[in-house]
């Protein structure tokens, strides 16, 4: 590659590498061949509207459209680098050539005054070329003034428009405009721009390294070449890997990767822990967020056998396929919303965003599985394993009243239940069968003849099931710790109702149901069928729920208006 350019020997390395033609514009192919069309047809626009993310050549199209229009040789629609026109331009002395910023000249003085210099003709070319930058950023009033220069200009005149925000520009000037789009530049096209550069320049980067600072550039080739100048600059002109990835700030990749397979593991105090490494390093907490996301998304493009989408190495490509093997894909999907909904905006230090995040995905229900696998894999103490129980509770019952005093008697008539006072010890012992348990909906059932068992006896049986799986089944005994009691015993037929929905749905729906037939009749001496009912507490008051301002209300004195459906809840006004 050979730039016809003669830079200065103190220009930054992305000015003195603007392309000089059509052919060295980097990513867009389509759109440079229809402008050297329109120059070597004579065809050319009256004005261009050249819109884009930030560093994929706006300007330097805008730039190169003056400089082929005024071209007196040009070939092909390539402006020729020698005749005096181009001369002009490389050198930037073209006077032909006016490149005004939009942003700092946005007032309607700053567009007639640019009127009235339209009419006059050419100094030395045929064309006089207005690139007005960031045009979004003119004020209504100047957007008007300029209107009409743009629907009739001087036959000499071209205007070039450029603009990050095209949705921000006037639709009326839009229209009077060919519009050209400029896309993000790809990876692979960014690294051998790169590459060129760095064989011209006598720098020695292999080829992980640019396509690190490709990456980091998110399709910005001006970015992309700022990030190399910057390495090359601290590091020398043969930087390692790791230097790349200091400079660019890209060190803690693979940590993203260690916390995502934590993520994925359930494991709790490890991603914990990793989260406060990295935060007590300084890095920055949302950028570290970010890779996660972008890592979980590289494990779910593999598992769908899209790997080729990734711009990654072969040996990430490796790892990333040896992990999602081990993984399914809903525990990939549910990780990545939940990490993709992680909010920062109070703090981007914050690790607190991170780890609400990790506490979210490794809870009782939800912790990822592996493939193959016939329960969650947890690492999560028994303490915190409860803690979080207690929380899903609190948060699934919403706004209701909670109890207070005594617990309700249990209803109905039965014969006491016997505990078997070897239990407890910490493993389980097993039985020869057990039925597999009924899900029964609804109320209690009426219990038959006999004794009511009392509420110490179930508290009992329940505890003595809580410490025989305790070791073993830790979610288990989590679910039972103050969710449930005992309603009945009636024959062979157990009932457990459950305070809340959540607790109800995590036993008799999870792999929970068949083991606590066991435990239940381990206790008991013989095998039961355990039914599971829904039997929330009742409310203090006995009345029936109403809304908590209402609560709130009458806590404060207030007492409702109307007759006698106000204590059940319905407000009535005075005629």
């Amino acid at each position: 590659m050979t730039n016809e350019a003669a830079p200065s020997p103190g220009q930054v390395l992305y000015r003195k590498w603007r392309p000089q033609t059509f052919a060295q514009v980097v990513g867009q192919e389509a759109l440079t061949r229809t402008l050297r069309n329109s120059v070597e047809s004579g065809r050319l626009a009256h004005a261009y509207l050249l819109s884009g993310p930030r560093g994929t050549g706006k300007t330097s199209l805008g730039r190169l459209i003056a400089k082929a229009a005024n071209c007196a040789s040009a070939v092909e629609g390539e402006p020729c680098n020698r005749c005096d026109s181009c001369q002009a331009f490389q050198a930037g002395r073209a006077i032909d050539f006016i490149e005004q910023d939009a942003a700092s000249h946005n007032s309607v003085d700053d567009i007639r005054q640019l009127r009235e210099n339209v009419v006059l003709n050419p100094m030395s070319g045929r064309y006089k070329v207005y690139l007005l930058d960031e045009v979004h950023m003119l004020s209504k009033g100047a957007e008007n003034a300029l209107l009409k220069t743009l629907e009739e200009p001087p036959p000499h005149i071209i205007f070039v428009l450029a603009t990050t925000e095209p949705h921000k520009v006037e639709a009326t000037i839009i229209s009077r405009c060919q519009r050209f789009d400029l896309r993000r530049i790809p990876m692979p096209a960014v690294v051998g721009r790169l590459a060129d550069i760095c064989r011209e320049e006598g720098f020695s980067l292999d080829e992980r390294s640019l396509q690190e600072i490709a990456r980091s550039a998110t399709g910005s080739l001006r970015d992309a070449i700022n990030g190399l100048e910057q390495v090359v600059t601290y590091y020398g002109r043969s930087p390692s890997l790791e230097q790349v990835q200091e400079a660019l700030g890209l060190s803690v990749d693979a940590r993203s990767g260690q916390m995502a397979r934590c993520i994925l593991g359930g494991e709790l105090v490890a991603g914990l822990r990793l989260i406060a490494a990295v935060r007590d390093d300084g890095v920055d907490m949302r950028q570290f967020s970010q890779q996660i996301v972008r890592y979980l998304r590289g494990l779910l493009l593999a598992k769908a056998g899209a790997v080729e989408a990734l711009d990654v190495s072969g040996e990430a490509i490796a790892e990333l396929e040896e992990v999602a093997a081990e993984v399914k894909n809903a525990d990939i999907v549910r990780a990545l919303r939940t990490f993709g909904r992680a909010d920062f905006r109070d703090d981007p230090q914050s690790s607190l965003p991170l780890e609400l995040a990790l506490v979210e995905i490794v809870s009782i229900g939800e912790a990822p599985v592996s493939e193959g696998s016939t329960e969650p894999r947890f690492s999560i103490p028994v303490a915190e394993a409860e803690a979080v129980a207690t929380t899903a509770a609190t948060a699934s019952v919403g706004l209701e009243s909670e109890p207070s005093g005594a617990e309700a008697e249990l209803a109905g008539k039965g014969s006491g239940i016997q505990l078997d006072p070897s239990v407890g010890s910490g493993e389980a012992p097993s039985v020869g069968s057990g039925e597999a348990p009924s899900a029964v909906s609804g109320e209690a059932p009426s219990v038959g003849s006999g004794e009511a068992p009392s509420a110490g006896s179930g508290e009992a049986l329940l505890e003595q099931v809580r410490q025989a799986c305790k070791e073993t089944e830790r979610q288990l005994s989590a679910l039972l710790n103050g969710s449930c009691e005992v309603k009945s015993l009636e024959g062979d037929v157990l009932t457990l109702g459950f305070y809340h929905t959540f607790h109800l749905e995590q036993v008799e729906n999870g792999p929970y149901a068949g083991r606590l037939a066991e435990l239940l009749g381990a206790v008991l001496g013989r095998p039961v069928t355990v039914a599971y009912v829904h039997s929330p507490r009742p409310s203090p008051s006995g009345r029936a729920k109403v809304g908590h301002l209402v609560q709130v209300a009458r806590e404060l004195g207030a007492k409702p208006i109307g007759g006698k459906g106000a204590e059940g809840g319905e407000a009535r006004g005075e005629s």
